[in-house]
């Protein structure tokens, strides 16, 4: 259970959570004071007809930041990790974005998106073994019994995703990163880093896309090297490195 006392990271996390409270209600009260009009997402929920609170635009774009920028971060941070860490799968992938390259005069296109097979079990192999979200918060809608237990109707369910992707009955030495596993579809419900049925995460298409598209300009236009060797993975709340991902990184121009 979370331990709101000072010191404890519970305690840390509500208090960055007010401070970005505020900072998105001092955002709201400018633009009423100013009388602004702005076509995005804050000012879609600032909306007269929306009716909604400051306290509840706060919540939803909280919500934003959270579940569609700092979890498609820490996939990259990831990806950089285990490339760094495989030097056969980053040349691997460097050599299938390079190759889209030679067709291109001009920017990526979305049918360049689908010419990177490889690059995408890179993407599914990170989610796995990194399975940033670990859990999701569900309801049992019915009495169901489950290795000689009740989980009577109505009560709260984790799902625990990180088991699920580490489970050796569903990946094969789950430790080792292998993007080829990919190459078969996982069996249903045992890959589900967005979530699953009619409450997955809406914005997966566009999370991959988006790390796709980066992994071409950073393969492309660079290398890297990893600074340490440290193991592990901190969850607070997103699956990290215990002490961030120091490296270096060079243009491919540079000596």
């Amino acid at each position: 259970m979370p331990i709101n006392v000072p010191g404890a990271l519970f305690h840390k996390s509500m208090k960055a959570r007010r401070q970005l409270g505020d900072i998105v209600a001092s955002i709201i009260s400018s633009r009423r004071e100013r009388n602004v009009e702005v076509n995005d997402l804050l000012g879609s929920f600032m909306e007269p007809e929306e009716a909604l609170s400051v306290e509840q635009i706060a919540d939803n774009i909280i919500g934003v930041v959270f579940a569609a920028r700092d979890t498609t971060a820490s996939v990259l941070t990831w990806i950089v990790k285990h490339l760094g860490e495989n030097p056969s799968i980053l040349r691997a992938v460097t050599e299938e974005q390079e190759e889209i390259m030679k067709t291109k005069e001009k920017t990526l296109t979305w049918a360049d998106t689908k010419r990177m097979p490889f690059t995408l079990k890179v993407i599914q192999e990170t989610m796995r073994v990194a399975s940033i979200l670990s859990f999701t918060f569900r309801e049992a809608v019915e009495d169901v019994e489950y290795d000689g237990y009740l989980i009577p109707k109505g009560w709260k369910v984790l799902p625990l995703f990180r088991n699920i992707h580490h489970s050796a009955e569903n990946f094969p030495e789950p430790e080792k990163f292998d993007p080829s596993r990919f190459e078969v579809a996982p069996k249903p419900n045992t890959f589900m880093p967005f979530g699953n049925g009619t409450h997955s995460c809406p914005g997966n298409e566009l999370a991959k896309l988006e790390i796709l598209v980066l992994l071409h300009h950073l393969t492309t236009k660079y290398r890297w090297s990893l600074l340490g060797s440290e193991t592990g993975i901190q969850f607070g709340p997103f699956a990290l490195p215990p002490n961030g991902l120091p490296i270096k990184l060079y243009l491919k121009t540079d000596k």
